[in-house]
C-alpha cells in the first residue's frame, strides 16, 4: 500500500513539472508586439503619454505644439496682434474644412514658435519604444494650402543611441537624433513635386540603423530658417494618426 502511494505522489510531480515546464515555453515563445498609435486629440494627454515638446527656435517665439482646433488662424498669426514688416500669413483661411484625419483633433505648429524673422527649430519628440530595422512609421501632415505662401519643412529623426529625448538647445543642434528617416520639402518649395502637401497625405518611413531591437525615440522637427511670423519661409504645418508599427519577433 505505501509503495502504491509514494507511485502516486510520484506520478503527481511528473505532471506538475511537466506543466509548468509548458508554461515557461509558453512564455518564451510569446512575441511582444510594441505598436502604438497617437491621434494627438489633446496637447495635455500626448505630453502625459510620454511625448516630448522642445522648442529650440530663436528669436523663440510664443508657440510650440498645440492642439489645432481645426484651423490656422492666419490673418493674425496663432495668438493674433501681428503688425508690420512682410506677412507670410495668407490673409483668410484654414484648415476648418477639412478637420483631423482622425479622432477629435490634431497637434500642429506655425511660423509663431518663432519671433520675427526666425530660425525655426521646434521639435515633438515620441515616447521611448523597443524598435528595430523594418518596423515602419506612418502618419498623416499638410499645411495650409499648396499653393504655399510661405514654405514648410519637417523631419522625421531617430535616436538610437540613449533613447534620451535631448536635442540640445540650439537651432543647429540635434543630439543623438542623427538618423533622419524622412525629410519633407527639404529645398523650401512653394508648389510642385517635393513640396509640402495642402491637404491631408499620409507618408511613410521604415526604421534603419538598429539592427538589434532595444529602446529608441524618433522626432519630428519643424527646422525652417527664414521663418517665423515676419520671414519669407514657414507657415504652418499639422500632423495626425501618427503609427508606429512593431515588426518584433
Amino acid at each position: 500500500m505505501k509503495n502504491k502511494f509514494l507511485t502516486f505522489i510520484a506520478l503527481l510531480s511528473i505532471s506538475a513539472t511537466a506543466l509548468v515546464s509548458c508554461g515557461k515555453d509558453e512564455t518564451t515563445t510569446a512575441k511582444t508586439d510594441f505598436s502604438f498609435t497617437e491621434e494627438f486629440d489633446s496637447v495635455a494627454n500626448t505630453v502625459a503619454r510620454g511625448w516630448v515638446i522642445s522648442n529650440n527656435s530663436k528669436p523663440l517665439g510664443t508657440v510650440a505644439w498645440i492642439n489645432s482646433f481645426y484651423y490656422f488662424n492666419l490673418q493674425h498669426g496663432m495668438t493674433g496682434g501681428k503688425t508690420g514688416g512682410p506677412v507670410n500669413y495668407a490673409n483668410i483661411g484654414g484648415i476648418n474644412a477639412n478637420p483631423a484625419i482622425s479622432g477629435s483633433d490634431f497637434i500642429m505648429t506655425t511660423s509663431e514658435c518663432g519671433a520675427g524673422v526666425a530660425y525655426c527649430s521646434n521639435w515633438l519628440i515620441s515616447p521611448a519604444v523597443t524598435m528595430k530595422n523594418g518596423d515602419i512609421i506612418k502618419f498623416f501632415t499638410r499645411t495650409y494650402d499648396n499653393p504655399a505662401v510661405g514654405a514648410d519643412r519637417l523631419q522625421l529623426r531617430l535616436n538610437s543611441v540613449d533613447a534620451t529625448a535631448k536635442v540640445g538647445v540650439d537651432t543647429a543642434s540635434v543630439g543623438n537624433f542623427t538618423n533622419v528617416l524622412l525629410d519633407i520639402n527639404p529645398t523650401y518649395l512653394l508648389q510642385g513635386a517635393g513640396s509640402y502637401p495642402g491637404e491631408w497625405t499620409e507618408v511613410q518611413a521604415v526604421i534603419t540603423g538598429m539592427p538589434t531591437p532595444k529602446k529608441a525615440r524618433v522626432a519630428f522637427r519643424y527646422f525652417v530658417p527664414n521663418g517665423g511670423p515676419q520671414g519669407s519661409n514657414g507657415l504652418g504645418v499639422g500632423i495626425d494618426k501618427f503609427q508606429f508599427i512593431s515588426t518584433f519577433k
